[in-house]
């Protein structure tokens, strides 16, 4: 019996340990082990990715609408200072509604004014520029960048032709003065202006004259349609919903313009344009 016991014991251990040493080496389970964990790890980054590529898209977006705000506006208070740079040369004139050369190189004094053209760029513009232009499609005059560009150049150059002009004035009332003296410019006959300073002068500066007049009005004209028109077709290409908290298209108000109305009106016409038909009157 005690023998019996004693292998039997021995049995149980023997089985115990058996059980014990399966438990510390299972199975290999591969895809458990090995797959799961790299498939698990590539699918994460790949996951990781994607949310980083559309997060990052959506910043470029937002920042695009951004810079086209921005640029919007930019645009929007350079003409605003254009437009009132030529509404204070027109101030010192207006309303001229006389057509005589002489009474009209009287009628405009000296303007003292410091040039500041416009020298921005205008290639941060091509947003404006429709995408698959059709030909029975009306598009605004405001959508060619080459428009905007000559209307900024054109008042460039019209500051020019007032720095100019104001020379011309001070050397036409310095050869009246040198001429006649003391003698008021006002108590002259236009006979004795062309006796004072000479024909091929007064040539110059009649044509001079006109032209500050003439391109003057044609650009308040144009700055004013500019300011009315161009923020309302900019704001066309920007998709304001994604700039909800980062602001808005400026846009000049209607009073402002019906305040302005007076300064739109053109200059009255010269009653020639040619100077030989001038002194023929005279």
């Amino acid at each position: 019996m005690g023998g019996e016991s004693g292998e039997v014991i021995m049995y149980v251990e023997n089985y115990i340990i058996v059980g014990v040493l399966d438990n510390l080496n299972p199975e290999a389970n591969y895809f458990k082990d090995y797959i799961f964990p790299i498939a698990s790890a590539f699918f994460a980054s790949i996951l990781g990715a994607i949310t980083a590529y559309f997060t990052l898209r959506h910043q470029d977006i937002i920042k695009i609408e951004k810079e086209k705000l921005d640029t919007t506006n930019k645009w929007t208070l350079i003409a605003q200072q254009v437009q009132a740079e030529l509404f204070a040369f027109k101030s010192n004139y207006a309303p001229l509604k006389t057509g005589d050369p002489f009474e009209r190189i009287a009628a405009i004094p000296t303007i003292l004014f410091q040039p500041n053209p416009v020298t921005e760029n205008f290639y941060n513009l091509s947003f404006l520029v429709p995408i698959g232009l059709q030909e029975d499609k009306a598009y605004s005059k405001w959508s060619q960048i080459s428009k905007i560009s000559s209307i900024f150049v054109n008042y460039n150059q019209l500051l020019e032709l007032w720095v100019i002009r104001n020379a011309h004035n001070e050397d036409f009332k310095k050869k009246i003065s040198d001429y006649y003296g003391g003698k008021a410019v006002g108590k002259l006959t236009n006979g004795e202006i062309i006796k004072a300073v000479g024909q091929a002068f007064l040539s110059s500066f009649f044509d001079l004259n006109e032209q500050v007049i003439s391109l003057t009005d044609d650009l308040i004209l144009e700055f004013g349609d500019f300011l009315k028109e161009f923020p309302k077709y900019a704001k066309s290409k920007i998709n304001s919903k994604r700039l909800k908290s980062y602001g808005s298209v400026l846009m000049v108000s209607d009073e402002f313009n019906a305040a302005m109305s007076e300064m739109e009106e053109r200059s009255a016409e010269p009653y020639s344009s040619d100077p030989s038909e001038v002194f023929k009157r005279q």
